[in-house]
This record gives C-alpha cells, sequence and structure tokens, in this order.
C-alpha cells in the first residue's frame, strides 16, 4: 500500500511539473505573438502645419488622430518639435509591419524652382481645395493633410500647397520650369496655362499650376505638375526684332507650322522690349518638334530681310533629309545685321 502510495504521490507530481511547463510554453508562445503583430515603430515629421489652436501641445492628438484613421495604423505617440510665425511642425511615432510610403507635394528636391505659388495666405486658401482634387485625379488618393504653408524660402510668394496621402501613387508630384526673360506680350496668362495643359497630356502627365515670378532682370515659371516621369521645359526666344506689330506677325507665321504636328511647342508668343526690341518666344516640352538655323545671307534691315526672305528660305528648302517650315528676319546679336532664321522639322 505505502509503494502504491509513493507511486501515485510521484505521479502526481509529474503531472503537475508538466502542466506548470505547458503553461510557460504557452506564455512564450503568446508573447511572442504578441510582439510580431504589434510590429515596428516608425516615425512620420509633418512640418509647417497651420496654427489652428494656440497651443501646439493641445494640437498634437487631433495631428495623431488624422494620420492614425488614415493609415490604420496604431500612432503610439505625437510630439510637437518646433514653432514658426505661421505653423508648427510635428513628429508621430506610428507602429506598423513596415515602414509606410506617402505621396505629397511638399518637393523636397524642388531644384532652383519655387516651391511657394501665393503671394497671399488667402490666395492659397482659396485654392486649396480645387488643388486637392487634381491630387486625388492624378494619384487615386484621398489626401491625409490638405494646408498651406510658408517656407519662407520667397518673399515674392511664399505660400505653399502641400497635399499628402499614404501610399505611392505611380503619377507622382513633380517641379520643373523655364526662364523667362522677356515680358510677354500679346499673351495671356489663360492661354500660355492651356497651352502647357495640352502638351503635358500628351505625356499621360496633369498640369496642376504655373507660376510666374519676376526675378530682376529675368523671371521663370514654375510647373506643378503630376506624371509618371520628369519632363525638362524650355523657352527660347528665336527672333529679335524692332517692332511689336511685326513680332505679333511672326508669332501667327510660326503658328500656323506646327498645326499638324504630333509635338507642338506649348506656347509661340511675343516678349519684350528689351533694349528697344522685341523677340518671339517658343516653348517646348522635353525635346522640340523643330529646329532652327541662321542663313549665311545677311541684310542692311529688317525691311530688306523681309524683300528677300522668300528666295532665302526657297535655297534651304531643297534638303530631303529635313522638311523646311519657314523662315523669320532677325537682327544679328553680334554686328546688328539682319539675317532669316530657317526652321526645319526634327528627326522624330
Amino acid at each position: 500500500m505505502r509503494y502504491q502510495n509513493a507511486i501515485a504521490i510521484e505521479n502526481t507530481h509529474r503531472y503537475k511539473l508538466r502542466m506548470k511547463k505547458n503553461t510557460l510554453l504557452s506564455l512564450v508562445v503568446i508573447t511572442t505573438l504578441s510582439k510580431l503583430s504589434l510590429g515596428s515603430v516608425f516615425t512620420y515629421k509633418l512640418e509647417g502645419y497651420p496654427k489652428e489652436i494656440s497651443s501646439c501641445y493641445a494640437q498634437t492628438k487631433m495631428i495623431g488622430e488624422k494620420f492614425q484613421t488614415a493609415t490604420k495604423t496604431n500612432v503610439i505617440h505625437t510630439e510637437c518639435t518646433k514653432e514658426t510665425e505661421t505653423g508648427f511642425d510635428f513628429v508621430i511615432e506610428y507602429e506598423a509591419a513596415t515602414k509606410l510610403d506617402f505621396t505629397s507635394t511638399d518637393y523636397r528636391f524642388g531644384g532652383v524652382y519655387q516651391k511657394g505659388r501665393y503671394e497671399k495666405i488667402e490666395d492659397c486658401q482659396t485654392n486649396l481645395p480645387k488643388q486637392a482634387e487634381i491630387f486625388r485625379t492624378a494619384t487615386g488618393l484621398e489626401p491625409m493633410f490638405s494646408f498651406c504653408t510658408n517656407s519662407g524660402l520667397s518673399s515674392v510668394k511664399p505660400w505653399e500647397v502641400i497635399i499628402t496621402a499614404p501610399g505611392k501613387s505611380a503619377m507622382q508630384p513633380e517641379l520643373g520650369g523655364f526662364m523667362v526673360f522677356t515680358q510677354p506680350q500679346k499673351v495671356t496668362y489663360s492661354e500660355i496655362f492651356n497651352g502647357l495643359e495640352t502638351a503635358l497630356k500628351r505625356y499621360d502627365a496633369v498640369l496642376a499650376d504655373l507660376v510666374f515670378s519676376s526675378k530682376f532682370p529675368m523671371g521663370e515659371a514654375s510647373i506643378h505638375y503630376f506624371a509618371k516621369d520628369h519632363f525638362s521645359f524650355s523657352l527660347e526666344h528665336v527672333t529679335k526684332i524692332p517692332k511689336i506689330e511685326q513680332c505679333v506677325e511672326q508669332v501667327e507665321e510660326a503658328k500656323s507650322w506646327f498645326k499638324d504636328s504630333q509635338n507642338p511647342p506649348f506656347a509661340i508668343y511675343c516678349g519684350g522690349p528689351e533694349f528697344g526690341e522685341f523677340e518671339v518666344n517658343v516653348g517646348v516640352v522635353e525635346r522640340a518638334s523643330f529646329t532652327h538655323q541662321n542663313s549665311v545671307e545677311k541684310f542692311k534691315s529688317f525691311d530688306e530681310c523681309q524683300q528677300n526672305r522668300a528666295e532665302v528660305i526657297s535655297h534651304y528648302s531643297g534638303s530631303s533629309l529635313h522638311k523646311t517650315l519657314g523662315g523669320l528676319c532677325s537682327r544679328d546679336s553680334e554686328d546688328h545685321s539682319f539675317h532669316v532664321v530657317i526652321f526645319k522639322q526634327a528627326k522624330s
């Protein structure tokens, strides 16, 4: 009997020990799985967010909730890191399996072109809904943060449009532009904008904004657009002539050359006056669909050049390699004589 009791006690002890080990093992497994499900902690920086509440610390809760709702992640901590005259900076700590991707108009590498679009915050706020809708249409993403901020990088047009959404779109916000050397004449902003918008559509891109800024002795145009690739833009003056009426005639003639072109210039207009002269400006996206060269023949005046222009164009039209589009009279910058600028179709 004693022997049997000893065996029973030993079996009971072993059973309890086995159960304890199983319980500890289960706790280890549950703890491990719990840690795996929580993921890692990452940070997101939000800079220049406008002051909606006087206290930066009071605004952190609202910022964190916005981020958590949009990203569907667990926000652990939101911290106010900086206060400027117009806004706050925040750092958001969030928990996720992997670091999130974002699509944003906050161009970190904007190059030489201006990120700012507006002189006044009121103008920026008025146009913000339109810009947010362009963002949605182009990227297919829903904005998480959409606001105007003053970067302090420009004294002329300091107010930027910042629209950010979680996710990485194939259509990315891009910033490009071109230099403007003379004041546009006899052309409206809408005409240039519409021409550029049409040109970008041929590349499956979306134009969001075209912003002109003056910088003595020249200016620049900043182009805000959405595309799968970054494009180059250029504005080149191709003639120098004495009178605005002559320039307008040249513009209309040049426009007629590209009516059937697959990639016409996005703008052809007069610029000036500069030192008493006007220029025909031609704007292109990527590679121009034309080339131009100065005729060897020179003339003493614009009128003499015009009288001989048809004959000069005829001389340069014999090539079977490049179709001649036409020619325009222009002053030579070196000796002040005039020559015919011959325009030919570029190789496709």
